[in-house]
């Protein structure tokens, strides 16, 4: 994504690159959506685009990127501002940010979204299978449980 904010929604948000000023928000809302912080520096904030209504911090979405393959993480919109597209919104600028960076694959784990990831053309993939430098990151390793779903999408 550009510097520029992108205006999505009908509530209307802006969609921007996050900062380290934005760290605590980002904390503060993956612990309530009950998101690992672990591993999350290698994502943020470079990688990382964060949703805002006004000045709060409603959203965000990172990459983790591993070669030729990334990791889609700490992709959560706070409750009060669900149902009006901004997941989609936030994911949308994620894959477009791969794409552009030549990214071959990107993963994701969850244990509560596959139906969402599924409806964004991610499909379940072996957890064993995902290149191994992928599978070294913290949120890969040790951060999500084993039974959290593993999916991919080829770009």
């Amino acid at each position: 994504m550009d510097d520029a904010p992108q205006l999505v929604g009908p509530d209307v948000a802006a969609l921007g690159p996050a900062s380290d000023q934005d760290r605590p928000a980002v904390e503060a809302l993956l612990v309530a959506s009950g998101l690992p912080l672990d591993g999350l520096e290698l994502a943020f904030p470079a990688g990382a685009v964060v949703a805002r209504r006004g000045a709060l911090l409603v959203g965000i979405a990172a990459l983790e990127r591993h070669g030729g393959a990334a990791l889609l993480r700490s992709v959560t919109v706070a409750p009060p501002a669900r149902g009006v597209g901004l997941g989609v919104a936030l994911v949308a600028d994620r894959i477009a940010a791969a794409r552009a960076a030549g990214v071959a694959a990107l993963y994701l784990l969850t244990t509560t979204a596959a139906p969402f990831f599924s409806r964004l053309g991610f499909a379940s993939f072996p957890r064993g299978d995902v290149p191994p430098a992928l599978a070294a990151s913290p949120e890969l390793a040790s951060a999500c449980p084993a039974s959290a779903t593993c999916m991919r999408l080829r770009l």
